[in-house]
């Protein structure tokens, strides 16, 4: 029998490093195996069937990835190629704009009648307003000046003693346990300073808030991070810990400045298990400070600013003591500046960049800098507090976009604005009050009304702007120019009726924006796009629409620019002013009401040419006569004069006090002059219908192939061997010895038929089916633009017939669009083609909103929050639990019988050590 040493490294003993055969001569690893070989084979079985089931999961995610990829190009309305459009059918016509202004007007579609746009006085606008960054911000340049200028909003006191503390540096933790998936950075300033370890706290627990975590699919951040992630506390020993209530582990890794010396007592962080220091002791006066002046600190510790000027980027090294030496007040500033200055000027050059003391008084530098016009710059310290930058650290040209709401807004009560709550899944507001991560109450931020985000102090410019361009609700978008630092807001839609809206007083984006001044230069109402059209050479006059884009008989019409009216030499359209008239032919006069408003008046004109009014209280008639100047005088029917003004109801009335008389003016209209010779623009249609026939074509390439590999694994059977055996995954212990390509045609034959019966894919698969096999009017259309259904060798795919399609599309090409984009939702009496394919598959494919219910079952990368939580994926839980359940079963044998065995071992030992002895003394005797 062999003797077994030392167990080798596939040993069934593992790391036991046991010794075992020696005295009795027993192979008993060979006779544990043995006795273990029930609970390898079950184990085996186990890893078998989860690498099965693997194989499902991955053959159900390769069907949904083709589901969701087709639903995403044939069906979104993201895709250019989506078959459930009007409008990528209307590309089958090609439409044509004839005429001598064809580039003013374009058209797309097929219209009904015969269509000519005779003239186009006025394109529709959209509301604009125009503000600058001014506004916001007082410290950045205002747009329309030579130079741009911007300035700190406080200011650098050279002599002012500041306290620094011997805390510098920063802490690194790690978030993990040894395998550390998330970092977590706390800096120390050393012109901060901390009274006692509470305050210490408090600062690291505050740049712990700012930071996230992600935990699977959960990410913490703010007030959660502390209470479900890592929060500093002091301890009644003075130590600092780290609460980690997921028991995730939490360790020092990393330390800078003085932090290792001051707060780790001089160790060294380490990841390693056992060294890892989870604690902070305060060293001895860890939290002293010295007392220093700021020219000094800035002196001995090498400060700078960091200069971006029109894009380059320079770092500048502030004056040193020597720069102001012997100097005192307004002198020693000014030396300052002006060494500053000569810095400056050797980085970019003289005359790109000024920088000045707008104090000028002694009492302190205040950094202002100034650019030729165009010009845009940013300026940055890490000492920006110290040199009047404020919280921000920076001195922009621009608006800076980081700055939260609170800095912007500096004194507003935000308490005033309305309160958000918080919005349920359909967007409707429920009873609980909106809060941000770390707590705080957010407010209802409104634009023309409607909310279009939920914010506070702490929220960054930038997260406005991009709700505001970004929000679907969003009425109004917002642009921003760096170069002139003026924001533009433009409302989305155009026309007379469009706005732009920031609310009263109580609005936040009033508090912000300012109200909205339409009578201000940087306001520009929206106006309507007016035209003349004929249909079928009947002049249709003067039409008015609120968008450039108008639908006539099925066209779609596009207006580019004005024409068909005289024009001056600069281009602008020529009006003839004349008085404006009633409907009764009467002429109109308005007196000024104030705030924008007038109050019109109607009056009969005699032969003489004087006017007849009447007093509204009085009804007494007073005749008006207008001078050479148009300016009206006023004769009561008393002969007395009389000067006109409106009553608090808007009413007019007469009187002899010249002091009350208010204007009366001639209300005037325009009309425009039209050309008589002006040409109008018609449109001419032809087939376009290439790309439709590629897309088509391909979408019933991808059907085929989808429908095929949907059908073959619930029909295909599984493969068996020669003795009538299934194939099943290979064990470790079966690909010993076998080469990749025989492992590889045994895994793919193991993995046919899988999914062979699912009643899921089959179901699925009658649904494809019978979408395609459409009846009815749109079936007809199908069938007559060439699309048809092919049943052969038990699978049923769609056949294409290029030739007969591109016929329907030249002949009928709304026939051929309705058999494809057809909705019962939208008022059709069926569902054309695509509608009947998308709902099977959304129904068992969809990755958005609702899961589908392959989706459910097996999850997918397109939907992340199903990998981990699906029907699949819990049984593979399970069986990884059974598997490990085996798996301490049998190491508990191996440990029992090891401890057998080696019991045995000793006292075979024992009695070959006492017989060794008992023949020596026999031997001896």
């Amino acid at each position: 029998m062999a003797v077994s040493g030392v167990s080798s490294s596939r040993s069934i003993y593992g790391n036991r490093n046991v010794i075992t055969g020696l005295a009795s001569g027993m192979d008993t690893e060979s006779m544990i195996e043995n006795a273990i070989s029930a609970y390898k084979n079950k184990i085996s079985a186990l890893s078998q069937k989860r690498t099965k089931t693997e194989w499902k999961q991955d053959a159900y995610r390769s069907m949904i990835s083709k589901m969701s990829s087709f639903l995403s190009k044939y069906t979104s309305y993201r895709s250019a190629n989506n078959l459930m459009s009007t409008s990528f059918f209307d590309q089958a016509v090609k439409t044509v704009s004839k005429g001598a202004n064809k580039d003013l007007v374009s058209a797309v579609g097929r219209a009904s009648s015969d269509i000519r746009i005779d003239r186009v006085r006025q394109l529709a606008t959209a509301a604009t307003y125009k503000l600058s960054g001014t506004a916001l911000d007082g410290t950045t340049a205002a747009f329309g000046q030579d130079k741009v200028s911007a300035s700190a909003s406080g200011t650098l006191d050279l002599d002012k003693e500041i306290d620094i503390s011997k805390l510098n540096g920063s802490l690194t933790l790690a978030y993990g346990g040894a395998n550390a998936q998330s970092y977590l950075t706390v800096n120390f300033d050393e012109t901060k300073t901390y009274a006692n370890a509470d305050e210490l706290v408090a600062e690291i627990n505050k740049q712990l808030e700012g930071q996230s975590v992600s935990i699977g699919t959960k990410t913490y951040t703010g007030k959660e991070l502390l209470d479900n992630v890592v929060k500093a506390e002091v301890g009644a020993d003075g130590k600092i810990t780290f609460a980690d209530p997921k028991k995730n582990g939490v360790y020092v890794s990393g330390a800078t400045g003085s932090v290792q010396e001051q707060l780790l007592g001089g160790k060294e962080p380490s990841t390693e298990a056992g060294k890892q220091i989870k604690s902070l002791t305060l060293a001895d006066g860890a939290l002293d400070t010295e007392k220093m002046s700021t020219l000094e600190y800035l002196s001995t510790r090498g400060a700078s600013m960091e200069i971006t000027l029109d894009g380059k980027t320079k770092t500048i090294k502030l004056p040193g003591e020597d720069a102001v030496k012997g100097l005192t007040g307004a002198d020693r500033d000014a030396a300052y500046v002006k060494a500053f200055q000569k810095s400056i000027d050797d980085a970019f050059g003289k005359g790109k960049l000024t920088v000045s003391d707008a104090n000028g008084d002694g009492n302190g530098i205040q950094f202002q800098f100034d650019a030729p016009k165009g010009s845009t710059f940013a300026i940055g310290s890490t000492k920006g507090e110290i040199l009047g930058f404020g919280e921000s650290d920076r001195v922009t040209s621009y608006l800076n976009t980081g700055k939260t709401l609170g800095e912007l807004m500096k004194g507003k009560d935000f308490s005033t604005f309305e309160k958000a709550y918080v919005l349920d899944s359909k967007g409707n507001k429920t009873d609980k009050l909106a809060t941000d991560a770390n707590g705080k109450q957010l407010y209802s931020f409104k634009v023309n009304g409607k909310e279009i985000g939920q914010f506070n102090e702490d929220t960054a410019l930038s997260t406005v702007f991009n709700a505001m361009n970004s929000n679907s609700d969003s009425e109004v978008k917002v642009g921003y120019s760096k170069l002139t630092n003026e924001l533009t807001f433009t409302a989305k839609d155009t026309g007379a009726a469009s706005e732009i809206d920031f609310g009263d007083d109580t609005s936040m984006a009033a508090a912000l924006f300012g109200k909205v001044d339409t009578n201000s230069e940087g306001y520009s109402a929206g106006q309507d796009a007016i035209f003349e059209a004929s249909v079928n050479g009947t002049s249709l006059g003067e039409i008015t629409r609120s968008s450039n884009d108008v639908e006539m008989d099925g066209m779609t019409i596009s207006l580019k620019g004005t024409f068909g009216y005289q024009t001056d030499e600069d281009g602008n359209i020529k009006y003839d002013v004349s008085q404006a008239k009633d409907d009764k032919g009467n002429s109109m006069f308005y007196i000024y009401q104030g705030q924008g408003k007038e109050k019109q008046i109607s009056a009969e004109q005699l032969d003489d040419g004087r006017f007849v009014f009447s007093d509204y209280k009085t009804g007494k008639t007073v005749y008006g006569t207008l001078d050479a100047d148009g300016k009206m005088s006023f004769l009561h029917e008393n002969g007395s004069t009389v000067y006109a003004q409106l009553d608090g109801g808007g009413n007019l009335r007469f009187t002899t006090d010249e002091s009350q008389k208010q204007e009366m003016n001639v209300l005037t209209e325009k009309t425009a002059i039209k050309d008589t010779k002006a040409e109008g623009v018609t449109f001419e249609t032809s087939s376009d219908a290439d790309k439709i026939v590629d897309v088509v074509k391909q979408m019933v390439e991808d059907y085929n192939a989808m429908a095929k590999e949907i059908k073959d694994a619930y029909s295909t059977l599984p493969a068996q061997r020669s003795n009538g055996a299934y194939y099943e995954p290979l064990t470790a212990e079966d690909e010993e010895g076998m080469s990749e390509s025989a492992i590889k045609n045994w895994n793919e034959k193991a993995k046919q038929g899988v999914l062979f019966g699912d009643r899921d894919l089959a179901s699925l698969y009658q649904r494809m089916t019978s979408a395609v096999s459409m009846t009815g009017e749109h079936g007809a259309a199908l069938r007559e633009a060439g699309i048809t259904v092919n049943y052969s060798n038990g699978l049923t795919t769609l056949e294409f017939n290029e030739d007969k399609f591109r016929a329907a599309l030249n002949n009928d090409p709304d026939k051929v669009r309705d058999a494809f984009t057809s909705s019962v939702e939208s008022g059709a009496k069926s569902n054309g083609l695509m509608q009947a394919l998308k709902q099977p598959l959304d129904i068992y494919g969809k990755t958005e909103g609702g899961k589908g219910v392959l989706v459910e079952k097996a999850g997918s990368p397109l939907a992340p929050s199903t990998m981990y939580n699906n029907t699949i994926q819990k049984e593979l839980n399970n069986i990884d639990s059974q598997i490990e359940r085996w798996q301490d079963k049998m190491e508990d044998q191996i440990d029992h019988y090891t401890s057998q065995f080696s019991r045995l071992e000793q006292l075979i030992q024992q009695m070959n050590s006492q017989s060794s002895y008992f023949s020596q003394l026999m031997a001896g005797g």
